[in-house]
């Protein structure tokens, strides 16, 4: 009997660690909420800054598209990856199109969900927060 459950036990752990994940660390189908808004086929896509907000807070894109963050507020904003992957470390410092540093972007090439924040205004769970989902097509 012990045999058998430690046998199904690591059947069911090896399975699990075979899953696909893309890398933004989601499996391999991407729930797309029913506020996202579909950008998919523009080969870019805006994001405005408001004041502790993101604009089109949750997008949908396809593959090779370029996310531009612009703010428009009057505050300064950054644009940090939420998940902690090896191998993704984008960061957009925004700081207005009237101060140095202007707009900021990202090329997002691969599928997967690409969570991010504000560390001035939020953090990975909390405040001003925002998605880029890249899925196929």
């Amino acid at each position: 009997m012990r045999r058998t459950l430690a046998t199904c036990l690591l059947a069911a752990l090896l399975a699990s660690s075979c899953a696909s994940t893309t890398p933004g660390g989601s499996s391999g189908t991407v729930d797309i909420p029913d506020d996202a808004i579909d950008h998919r086929g523009s080969a870019q896509v805006t994001v405005e800054i408001t004041d502790n907000a993101f604009t089109d807070r949750i997008i949908v894109v396809s593959p090779g598209t370029e996310v531009v963050w612009v703010n428009t507020g009057r505050n300064v904003h950054n644009v940090r990856p939420a998940a902690k992957e090896p191998g993704v470390g984008w960061f957009v410092e925004i700081t207005g199109e009237t101060l140095e540093g202007g707009p900021g972007s990202v090329t997002f090439d691969n599928v997967g969900d690409y969570p991010y924040f504000c560390s001035f205004h939020g953090t990975a769970r909390r405040g001003q927060r925002g998605r880029v989902i890249v899925v196929p097509g």
